[in-house]
């Protein structure tokens, strides 16, 4: 059985037997389920971590009660424990905290996890949970947030019957925008605005089939944008037929044979961050993420 303790602010790891300092003085944070506080206290400890694809790995451990560790079986040896005399290596060591590996909850794919307490809580979904031996639960979670990269959605304020779809096209506008080429991440926007001009105007697209361009022109032809009484909403019907444009011209640049029948230059990073920021518009106009201020 794997063990993590605290010895005067440091963290050793080992096994019931002995114990050494973890070198790397990793990250750990407080763990638990969304639905659920659990009978004892977990931490995470973080081996791995991807800001661009929002994945965490790490390992799961549980409140011990174990703390039966003698200063000689502690490498190396805190410098506190400056003590002489007979056998004082077989004293008992003055262990703050201990965590053993393995976990009282259920985790399973699909659960929501929270690191951290309080105000400093982040929202996770675990991926995989994978029971090893000796290090109990190894465990993969990704981040319920964009990471900045689109505004934090208000999920209730998406159709029902159009919330999943609409958030799988999101999520994969924001695993695209860090590290994909241009041409990827303006598909993935325009799908996004293809999924979500559907949801908000269900009349436009009955059969489910009607690409953005179509969608675009039936917004343009039945007047849905056409609200405009001063200068601010001309800008406003200005930005939200341009943004639905924008994403389906980008699209077309991104084609080769595009391009060469319209003598349109390639498509460039500015173009992808253009697409993501009418992703963004397009939410915030529509009142399904918060507003930035």
């Amino acid at each position: 059985m794997d063990y993590i303790a605290q010895i005067e602010g440091d963290y050793y790891e080992g096994t019931n037997v002995k114990l050494r300092l973890m070198i790397s003085q990793p990250l750990i944070f407080p763990f638990r389920l969304e639905s659920s506080e659990p009978a004892h206290e977990h931490i995470f400890v973080e081996d791995y971590f991807n800001s661009s694809t929002r994945i965490r790995r790490g390992r799961v451990y549980k409140q011990s009660s174990y703390k039966s560790w003698s200063i000689d079986r502690i490498t190396p040896r805190p410098l506190s424990w400056n003590l002489s005399g007979p056998d004082i290596d077989k004293c008992p060591a003055n262990i703050n905290d201990s965590f053993e590996a393995g976990a009282t909850m259920a985790l399973m794919p699909g659960n929501g996890v929270v690191l951290g307490k309080g105000t400093g809580e982040s929202h996770w979904i675990v991926v995989l949970a994978e029971q090893v031996i000796s290090y109990g639960f190894l465990v993969t979670i990704k981040s319920k947030t964009f990471f900045g990269v689109l505004p934090e959605l208000i999920p209730e304020n998406i159709p029902k019957n159009n919330r999943e779809d609409i958030v799988q096209a999101l999520n994969a506008v924001v695993e695209a925008a860090p590290i994909q080429a241009p041409q990827p991440v303006i598909d993935a926007c325009r799908n996004a605005a293809s999924h979500m001009i559907s949801a908000k105007f269900p009349e436009s697209n009955h059969s489910g089939k009607r690409d953005l361009d179509a969608l675009v022109k039936w917004l343009i032809n039945q007047g849905k944008l056409t609200k405009c009484t001063d200068t601010a909403d001309s800008l406003l019907y200005l930005l939200e037929a341009s943004t639905s444009h924008l994403a389906n011209r980008l699209h077309s640049r991104s084609k080769a044979n595009a391009s060469a029948s319209h003598a349109t230059r390639p498509v460039s990073q500015r173009d992808a961050d253009l697409a993501v920021s009418a992703i963004a518009f397009l939410l915030q106009d529509f009142g399904w993420a918060a507003n930035e201020g």
